[in-house]
């Protein structure tokens, strides 16, 4: 009877210890399943509205480009030029049809709305959203979300152009169950979008759903709203089978703890802290570590439903940590990891000297395309990203398996090597530059990819990555500018590029502040000593570092992409000045210089005639100088712009001759009037020159030969202007006649001085 009160206290004690034991394990299990089930769900729901934020990200580019069609038919720009009211409902009520857009307006310069497709609702009335009007004033185009009609609408709004803005056209789309069934396709989310005078069409039960809500970004100050919801009871369910596995096997354990106690508790209560270790592993996100139960029963299936578990969510979390480090185009790692690799690299080298002078250098290179946005813009988007992707195919190819190489974002890409010296940098930098000579061939297109690279090493040009970095790309930019390829970063550059960027972000608002300047310096016929041309040089007036020449800040305008809009100011300036020295009797022509960005501005000859056709001059008062370097860039596209300036009238110069690279060949087929030969062969022009006077006298020779007018530049003694004369030249410019003046000082010099006194 002892016996047997002992066997029932030993088999309670027993009983009682696995009933611990399987409680601590299902508690264990159930808090690890909930904390992974809120964080899974919470993740799902953030990923969701990114993916919502994308789409209608997407959506809008795609609408503002169907629109952009509509905007650029000829026909339909004559209907908005005249006002045709019916003509211009029609047109919008077709083009809205074809992109299925539930409302387009037309509305004039005023902001008031000229036409509709909604029956007249809007027309003769101010267009209701002020502020998306006022965006797509600033920025040339907008697009947001606004409330409409007490429903959720995706806005775009695009320029009539003719060549300038004429009206504006408008197409909303309605956020509709289309646009939401692809967010649910992508996410398994249900959503709902609302705006705020109307309630969400989703309006889930807390205790069965995690919901996220959040505004979307508005163009008339109203509020619309999104709300994402994931089902937690499907969440749920592998969590509930996983409970019920586990207490399916605890009440075995039990049963059988009864007939074999000592034994049942060896076998099993150390499989179930195994599990209960391995739950806890996956809790901490140790995924790699694997639960290990030799055994073909239940806990053994449940330890392998466990492997399986973190196996799975190891391989999602290697996915999303690979998308964060590397980019999504090429491959290629990311700024992010690539500064995570250098420094590393860095502090390798450090702790192998255990000092950060002395020991291995770590060596960078940053690199940058160059005319990439020229390409982009040609050939299409499509192109140029498998450009970028050929472009890192080469560069792994090309450098060591041991190096890595990032695409930084945009046409930038950044190398990092291991460089005992400084000439070991150049030969890396040498190979990459090799790697380019074959051009790359993309479908029917071949295409010569030329890119400035800079370098910087550690420790000799900076102590941590991020310096390493940025000196990387102040070479590089130096490389640029210089047209060098490759520069290696020369310490104190940090100023001078400090104040190259303050001077691009004060250069945005130069115009818009007024402080652009045209001076003008005269070109005087070499036979008659009188003056009938002036050349127009700009100047900026900076508030702080007062007058600055061209050369200051026109580069930094051409690598900003702002060259254009500085260009299109000088050439109005240059016309309404030209058309203002007319109506005073002075007959002058003006002459402008053209950058080599400029001449892939496929809108710049409509421009120029219009403003033209607006001064009542004749095309031939303009003078357009282009240097042999900017035709070369892309010699067929700048002949195909040329040519189009030749038909409309406008009279053209080489300029700068003599310092390009262009053969006669390629010159004869260029549509030119004008040669002028560069300054460095004029300016030390004597009899004793030889060298500068045989290329003078052969280049005016040429220029006679081939039937252009020759001008020479900086001519700044008598001595060169007398032998100038001598020689045929037909005009000259520079010093001996003046520096360049002002408007005003011009005229005034111009009516008292020798070379126009007389002839006025």
């Amino acid at each position: 009877m002892a016996v047997r009160s002992f066997q029932a206290r030993l088999l309670y004690l027993l009983i009682a210890i696995l009933v611990l034991l399987d409680a601590g394990t299902l508690i264990s299990v159930y808090f690890a399943g909930q904390r992974t089930l809120r964080n899974t769900v919470a993740d799902q729901l953030r990923v969701g509205s990114r993916v919502l934020n994308r789409i209608l990200d997407t959506r809008a580019r795609q609408l503002s480009d169907s629109l952009r069609v509509l905007a650029l038919d000829f026909a339909f720009r004559e209907a908005v030029a005249s006002a045709d009211v019916p003509t211009i409902t029609s047109v919008l009520a077709n083009h809205g049809s074809r992109i299925s857009a539930d409302a387009v307006v037309l509305v004039n310069l005023n902001g008031v709305v000229t036409a509709d497709t909604l029956g007249g609702r809007l027309s003769g009335k101010p267009f209701p959203f002020a502020a998306l009007l006022r965006d797509a004033q600033n920025h040339g185009e907008a697009s947001a979300m606004v409330s409409f009609a007490n429903r959720p609408y995706q806005f775009v709004l695009v320029p009539v152009l003719a060549p300038r803005p004429i009206a504006w056209v408008c197409a909303g789309f309605e956020i509709d169950e289309r646009v939401l069934t692809d967010v649910r396709r992508l996410t398994h989310l249900d959503i709902a979008i609302w705006s705020s005078s109307a309630g969400p069409q989703l309006a889930p039960d807390e205790s069965k759903y995690a919901t996220l809500e959040q505004p979307l970004p508005t163009g008339d100050g109203s509020q619309v709203n999104a709300l994402l919801a994931s089902n937690l009871e499907e969440a749920q369910k592998p969590f509930r089978k996983l409970e019920l596995q586990i207490f399916a096997l605890s009440t075995i354990v039990l049963i059988v703890a009864v007939f074999a106690a000592v034994i049942f508790a060896r076998s099993v209560s150390q499989p179930l802290r195994v599990l209960a270790e391995g739950a806890g592993r996956v809790e901490r996100g140790d995924y790699v570590t694997p639960i290990v139960v030799e055994q073909e029963d239940e806990i053994g299936h449940l330890a392998t439903a466990f492997n399986q578990m973190q196996s799975a969510i190891a391989t999602r979390e290697d996915e999303i940590r690979y998308q964060a480090t590397h980019d999504a185009l090429t491959g290629l790692p990311n700024r992010t990891l690539f500064l995570d690799r250098l420094s590393y690299a860095i502090a390798g080298a450090k702790r192998s000297t255990g000092s950060a002078v002395g020991g291995p250098s770590v060596g960078m290179i940053m690199m940058d395309v160059d005319r990439f946005k020229e390409i982009n813009d040609t050939l299409g988007h499509q192109v140029g990203d498998q450009l970028l992707i050929d472009i890192g195919r080469r560069l792994e190819h090309t450098l060591r398996q041991s190096d890595t190489v990032a695409r930084l974002g945009g046409d930038e890409f950044a190398v990092m090597f291991m460089a005992p010296t400084f000439k070991h940098a150049e030969e890396v930098a040498a190979r990459i530059v090799g790697a380019f000579d074959a051009p790359i061939i993309l479908g029917d297109v071949s295409i010569d990819v030329n890119a400035s690279l800079g370098i910087a090493l550690y420790p000799a040009h900076a102590d941590d990555a991020g310096t390493l970095m940025r000196h990387a790309d102040i070479a590089m930019y130096d490389a640029k500018r210089e047209h060098s390829g490759i520069a290696v970063y020369e310490p104190g550059r940090d100023e001078h590029t400090l104040r190259r960027l303050s001077l691009i972000m004060d250069l945005r608002q130069a115009i818009v502040r007024d402080e652009l300047e045209l001076y003008f310096q005269p070109k005087a016929d070499v036979r008659s000593e009188r003056v009938g041309h002036a050349e127009a040089l700009v100047r900026w007036n900076h508030p702080r570092h007062g007058v600055m020449r061209p050369d200051e800040f026109i580069p930094l305008a051409e690598q900003s992409g702002k060259i254009g809009l500085i260009t299109k100011w000088v050439i109005r300036k240059a016309i309404a000045q030209c058309a203002q020295w007319r109506r005073e009797g002075l007959d002058l022509a003006v002459a402008v210089n053209l950058s080599a960005l400029d001449l892939f501005d496929s809108e710049l000859p409509v421009f120029i005639s219009g403003l033209l056709t607006e001064a009542g001059l004749p095309p031939a008062s303009i003078v357009l100088e282009i240097t042999e370097s900017a035709v070369m860039k892309d010699a067929a596209f700048a002949q195909k712009m040329l040519a189009d300036l030749k038909r409309r009238g406008v009279c053209l110069a080489i300029d700068d001759f003599g310092t390009g690279y262009s053969s006669l060949a390629h010159l004869k087929r260029l549509p030119v009037d004008e040669l002028k030969i560069d300054k460095s062969f004029v300016l030390n022009l004597t009899e004793t020159a030889a060298d500068d006077l045989v290329i003078v006298r052969s280049t005016i020779e040429l220029g006679h030969n081939m039937g252009l007018v020759v001008i020479a530049e900086g001519v700044e003694t008598a001595e060169s202007w007398a032998i100038l004369k001598r020689l045929g030249c037909d005009m000259a410019q520079g010093y001996f006649m003046t520096k360049p003046l002002p408007a005003e000082a011009f005229k005034a010099w111009l009516q008292a001085s020798r070379w126009g006194s007389s002839a006025r």
